[in-house]
């Protein structure tokens, strides 16, 4: 799943009736049915009102999905599509049975507004934008291992599969194709933003520029080490002279063009470098050891 180009390839060739299929038998009605079918209802079944769940099982196979993770050495792979939320559709793929142990990738979804009011004169302030937001994503090698030289990075239970760069790229494929602006993310931890940094903005970007400080400040420390640092209470905000703690806020990827214009221009990266200079960070070694000494491999958050 290295080439993600071949993705909108294969995109523009599934049309509407392709992403919205049911399955054959589905069509086999009585008289009585006919008559207590509510047609009005149909989009309440469908994952984000768009994809039925034949569709994003079609959608999968021909993204190569099944394929990467059969390779990867899982077999007798089984979707679940729920929609029973109306806000929140989720996306599971179990390796056999559906139990949590089996549990290969989790993907929570849902549409989110946002109201736009940047810190700087901007032709988007005010302005309502709706986008798709990842509640949870979870990819994980579930017969893989952590060694006892390294830490798993915080949140994790196993090791992950290297396929989040192709699940956000699949993921922009649907803002495409339904119209969203953008695409959102709250990440949890610091190596979460530190990652998806990439290809994210916060959309505060006073966050950002903290996020820059503290990627340029320990750029040389390994990410495990750094992100548990926060975690553990380890990383010090100078001015403050307490322990940094680490920000719920908002990313965006924008897809529509007066946000890719906002996140991408000069006024924005501006204003994040005026505010780099608000903020000095540090990193206390002494008590990420003492920290990392009491670590417990089968509840690390224990050792804080």
């Amino acid at each position: 799943m290295k080439n993600v180009s071949k993705y909108w390839r294969i995109a523009r060739r599934l049309q509407t009736e392709h992403l919205q299929r049911t399955p054959v038998e589905d069509f086999s009605f009585s008289e009585a049915d006919l008559f207590s079918l509510n047609i009005g209802k149909r989009g309440g079944n469908l994952f984000l009102g768009f994809y039925s769940k034949e569709g994003i099982r079609l959608a999968l196979e021909r993204y190569g999905v099944y394929k990467v993770l059969e390779k990867k050495g899982f077999s007798d792979l089984k979707t679940d599509v729920d929609t029973s939320d109306p806000y929140k559709h989720r996306i599971t793929i179990y390796r056999g049975a559906k139990h949590q142990k089996n549990l290969i990738v989790e993907l929570v979804l849902r549409k989110h507004f946002i109201n736009l009011n940047m810190p700087f004169n901007s032709p988007v302030n005010g302005k309502h934008y709706m986008n798709l937001a990842i509640d949870w994503l979870r990819i994980q090698n579930i017969d893989g291992k952590f060694s006892k030289s390294r830490l798993p990075l915080p949140g994790q239970l196993y090791p992950g599969l290297g396929l989040s760069w192709a699940v956000l790229e699949l993921l922009l494929i649907v803002c495409w194709r339904l119209n969203l602006a953008g695409l959102i993310n709250v990440p949890d931890h610091y190596h979460n933003a530190c990652i998806y940094s990439k290809v994210f903005y916060y959309i505060n970007p006073d966050v950002q520029a903290q996020l820059e400080v503290l990627k340029s400040s320990f750029r040389d420390m390994p990410l495990n080490k750094i992100s548990w640092g926060v975690e553990w209470g380890c990383v010090y905000d100078v001015n403050l002279n307490l322990p940094f703690k680490w920000l719920i806020n908002q990313q965006i990827v924008p897809v529509d063009n007066d946000l890719k214009k906002v996140f991408t221009g000069k006024v924005y990266r501006d204003f994040v470098k005026e505010r780099m200079h608000h903020y000095h960070f540090v990193f206390d070694e002494s008590k990420f050891i003492e920290c990392k000494q009491k670590y417990n491999e089968k509840n690390m958050e224990k050792c804080i």
